[in-house]
Parts: structure tokens; C-alpha cells; sequence
């Protein structure tokens, strides 16, 4: 018999835990390109929606409420019980009843730094909007140089004449205190106003501002200029856009302003321009940068100089899908000189990890395979090889694989009932979604030759159909259309949430980086405080 004996340690009663708590979903919508006269993509304007975290705290109450129901009824099966109402994103109300319409910087940060926003910028800025009353040091969360801050000039003076309607009353009781207003009086110059200092005092540690919504000169602008990096004109809203350019561009910037080519003078980026002849005007009238979807449309100066080179490209995609022999894939491909330099680099890669270096094309064909090549021939259509701007700053290009990726990634949301045979057919849809843009031809003439299935034609002419609604999609969250998005979600894609937009996208600006080669090994965040940041 032992000496001594273990005891037996019986184990601790746990209390029934309740459901994982709900994380807030990824609130980042989409982004807009900001274009350099150069035309290449220098940042964009990021779109987030709001309510994402109260949504998260909704759906951890009704949880809770949820727990308690259910041991309610597990001690009296015939309680009654009251359930609560689902959580949406058409019923999300504040405790005041009232629509979630504005975003807060808690969410933003959220996106940027946890779900990979930052990092699908790569070396571009990402601006964001935000209102006067978020000027304080909650912004200390956001790398300064990485994400120029917009803020409307009426949030600004609706902040002064705010101010100053306190500063009259405080004068009015001063009438009634005449040691009070004697000291008022001999306190020297009028009070610079409260939002002024704090854009100062940010933009002296380094943060970018954007002034939106000028429309023309007035008293005081200059105080305000001072503290802006950039002016967005909407030069539709102004009456004389020259004259305001040239007034803006008269301001000097502060010493410790200056940009790197030296320039002192503010950075003027056009927005809401979406037509090659808005371009044109905007770009002869001074502005620096253009924000909008103008490239998209055919534009001779613009064009990529379509030529025979570009028709081989069209015959190499038509003999492409339709799963041609190695021989005479390998015959199409070294006629096709773009495609088959961007094969043999592909090839290089995929051999890294197949460990079979490509000497030639047709060891490139065998590596990387047909849909590969499918794929990039497809693509290829929107580079513009004379250019001299790396294919991850080229403004067509990569709204157009992005585009693919995403409505790519989308479509296996879809389920068994979304009626697609594959997700292949998604990429194909986004990725000839531009091409009669490309070639100023309709585009179910163009698309006749490729001898696609109905389906895709009549979702790229039509937006007909699953893949049409999905095109429609990626369309508006270009945008940041939101109630778009909320419609398509809640109707015809009902098993695609917003959540899955936000992420679907990011993936698909990942994909986009990686086939670009330009995909960064480190963190971004720990490194966004020095970008190339110019504007020219």
C-alpha cells in the first residue's frame, strides 16, 4: 500500500459560455484613382461605410438576449418569450433612432490597419475624408505622409462662425463686467479660431491636408490655404476655375511644405472628372491630378495607339479560348512579342516553384499553362507598352484586373443556385467588361469573335443575368456606391454581404500586386510614413 495517495481533484464547474463575440465587419467600400498628368495612378480617394461597429455591438446584445431566451425556455419550454428583431443593415439605428450616416475614425483605423487596406495602397497615398470635429489626437493613429486628410471648407467655416456666436456672447456678459472687458480689450490681436490652430498644429508634425468644396476667393481664404497640401475643385461647382486655380497656386506654402522637385505652391487634383474632354480642360486649365473614371472612355490622345500589335493580341485571345494545340498556341504566342515577353517572366516564376526553367516558349506554355496565359493575354489588352509607367501605377490596367479578381472571388459566394458553371467566367466578364472602350467598336461585335457563351456577352453589354448583376457590383464599389451595393446585396446577390465586397476586394488588389510583381514583403503600416508622395 502506498504511503502516499493522489488526491483526486475533481474539476472545476464551468459556467455555460455564451456565443464568440461578433468582430465588426471590414467597413472599407472602395477607392477612386488619382491620376498625375503623367497618367500614372499617384493614390486614391478611399470610400468606407458606416455603422460597422455598431452593428457588431447590435448583433452582440441580440446574442446575448438570444442566451437568455433560450435558458429561460429550457426551465419553462410554454414561457413566452419576445424575440428580438434580426439585424440588418437597412434596420441598423442609433440609440436615438436615427440612421448611421457618418463613419468614425475608430472603424476607419480598423480597416487600415487590420484588414489589409494599407497594404493593398502600395507606394500610393490613400485620402480620406473627415469631418472638423475629428481634428484632435485620435488622428495620432494614422501614419501623417500615407494618408492625406480631406476636410470640406464648409465643415471649416461652420466651425468659425460656431466659435464666434460663443465668442459674442462671452463679449455680451463682458458688457456687464467693465474690469472684465478692459482686460478683453487689452488682450491684443482677435483670437486665431480653434479648427485653424489645430490644422496648423497637425500639419507642423507632419499630416497632408485636402481642402474640398471651394468653390471662389473670399476674406480669409488665405489663412486657410496656408495649412492644405491640396485643393480638390470640382470645376463644374466653380465660376472661374482659372482665376481660383491661379489664386491658390499664389499661395506659398510653408517652408517645411516644400516638395521634394522643389515645388512651393499647393497641388491642385481635379475631381469628378469622368470624360476625356473634363480631362482635357482640367489638365489645360493647371490642375495637377485628376480624380475620376475618364480613362475609361476612348480618347484619341489617350488611347494606347491601338494597332496591328493589339489586333494579333485580339486574334491570340480568340485562338486562346478556344483550347487550341501546344503547337499552335506556341506559333500564336511568338508572334505576339508583349505576350510573350510577360510569359517568359510569368514561366520564371511559376518554375521557382515547379523547379522547370523555361528556355523557351513553349517550356513557358507548359509551366504556366493555358489558362494563365489566357488570362494574361486578356489583360494585356489594357497596357500600354509605349508608356513609361510600371504596369502597378497604370490606371486602366489595374481597374480592369482588379475588376476580374474581384468578381472572381465574388462569384464563389454565389453557391450552387447562382447559376455559373464557373468562376472563369467571372474573370472573363470583368476582364473584356472595357474592351469596346479599347477598340471604339460595339462590344458585342467585338466579343462575336471570341465565340464566348450568351451569358457573358449579354452580362458585358446588358449587365443581364448573375454575371451581369456581379459586373453592376464591382462597378458601383469602384465608386463607393453604397446604396448600390445595398441593393444589389439585398436583392439579386443575396448571399454576397457587404463584408464580402470589402474583403473580396482587397483580395482581388492583392492578386492584382502579386501578378504585377510589385506585392511588398514587409508590413506597409511600419512603413507608411515614407511614400513617394508627389504629386508630378
Amino acid at each position: 500500500m502506498a504511503l502516499f495517495k493522489k488526491k483526486s481533484v475533481a474539476a472545476p464547474i464551468q459556467a455555460p459560455r455564451g456565443p464568440e463575440k461578433i468582430a465588426p465587419e471590414n467597413p472599407y467600400l472602395g477607392r477612386e484613382p488619382i491620376i498625375n498628368r503623367e497618367q500614372a495612378i499617384i493614390g486614391y480617394e478611399l470610400f468606407f461605410r458606416p455603422g460597422t461597429t455598431l452593428k457588431a455591438k447590435r448583433l452582440n446584445d441580440r446574442n446575448d438576449v438570444m442566451v437568455q431566451i433560450a435558458k429561460r425556455l429550457a426551465e419553462d419550454p410554454k414561457a413566452e418569450v419576445n424575440y428580438p428583431e434580426e439585424v440588418t443593415d437597412a434596420n441598423l439605428r442609433d440609440d436615438d433612432g436615427k440612421e448611421v450616416t457618418q463613419v468614425t475614425l475608430s472603424e476607419i483605423l480598423y480597416s487600415l490597419k487590420t484588414k489589409g487596406v494599407t497594404q493593398s495602397l502600395g507606394q500610393h497615398l490613400g485620402f480620406i475624408n473627415i469631418r472638423a470635429d475629428q481634428l484632435g489626437d485620435e488622428l495620432r493613429g494614422f501614419p501623417a505622409v500615407k494618408f492625406p486628410l480631406q476636410i470640406d471648407l464648409a465643415e471649416i467655416l461652420g466651425a468659425i462662425e460656431a466659435e464666434a456666436a460663443i465668442a459674442k456672447e462671452a463679449e455680451q456678459d463682458l458688457e456687464t463686467n467693465a474690469e472684465a472687458k478692459k482686460d478683453f480689450e487689452d488682450s491684443g490681436e482677435p483670437r486665431v479660431p480653434e479648427i485653424i490652430e489645430k490644422l496648423e498644429r497637425l500639419r507642423s508634425v507632419g499630416y497632408k491636408f485636402v481642402l474640398t468644396g471651394l468653390t471662389e476667393v473670399f476674406d480669409g481664404l488665405d489663412d486657410i490655404l496656408t495649412k492644405f497640401r491640396y485643393v480638390k475643385l470640382d470645376l463644374q461647382k466653380v465660376t472661374k476655375p482659372s482665376s481660383l486655380i491661379d489664386y491658390c497656386k499664389g499661395i506659398p506654402l510653408p517652408r517645411d511644405e516644400k516638395s521634394k522637385d522643389g515645388s512651393k505652391t499647393l497641388q491642385i487634383i481635379a475631381s469628378n472628372v469622368h470624360t476625356p474632354e473634363e480631362y482635357h480642360h482640367a489638365r489645360d486649365i493647371g490642375c495637377d491630378a485628376f480624380e475620376g473614371f475618364y480613362f475609361v472612355k476612348s480618347d484619341p490622345e489617350l488611347s494606347l495607339h491601338r494597332g496591328d500589335e493589339y489586333r494579333k493580341l485580339l486574334e491570340l485571345l480568340t485562338l486562346l479560348l478556344s483550347s487550341p494545340e501546344l503547337k499552335e498556341l506556341v506559333t500564336a504566342v511568338e508572334a505576339n512579342p508583349v505576350v510573350s515577353k510577360h510569359l517568359m517572366v510569368i514561366a520564371e516564376i511559376d518554375s521557382r516553384r515547379k523547379r522547370e526553367k523555361p528556355e523557351n516558349i513553349r517550356d513557358a506554355a507548359v509551366i504556366s499553362g493555358i489558362k494563365r496565359i489566357t488570362r494574361w493575354t486578356q489583360l494585356l489588352l489594357y497596357a500600354d507598352t509605349k508608356a513609361k509607367v510600371a504596369l502597378d501605377a497604370t490606371p486602366l490596367l489595374q481597374l480592369v484586373c482588379v475588376r476580374a479578381f474581384f468578381m472572381e472571388s465574388l462569384s464563389t459566394k454565389l453557391g450552387a443556385g447562382g447559376g455559373l458553371g464557373s468562376s472563369d467566367l467571372a474573370f472573363l466578364v470583368g476582364g473584356l467588361s472595357l474592351i469596346d472602350n479599347l477598340f471604339d467598336e460595339p462590344a458585342r461585335e467585338l466579343l462575336s469573335h471570341f465565340n464566348l457563351p450568351s451569358v457573358v456577352v449579354d452580362a458585358i453589354v446588358d449587365r443581364s443575368g448573375i454575371l451581369g448583376q456581379l459586373l453592376s457590383l464591382a462597378e458601383a464599389a469602384e465608386v463607393g456606391d453604397l446604396e448600390k451595393c445595398r441593393h444589389l446585396c439585398s436583392d439579386e446577390l443575396k448571399t454576397v454581404s457587404l463584408d464580402d465586397v470589402a474583403q473580396d476586394s482587397l483580395l482581388a488588389i492583392k492578386n492584382f500586386v502579386a501578378q504585377t510583381q510589385f506585392a511588398p514583403e514587409e508590413d506597409v503600416w511600419d512603413a507608411a510614413d515614407s511614400p513617394n508622395e508627389e504629386l508630378a
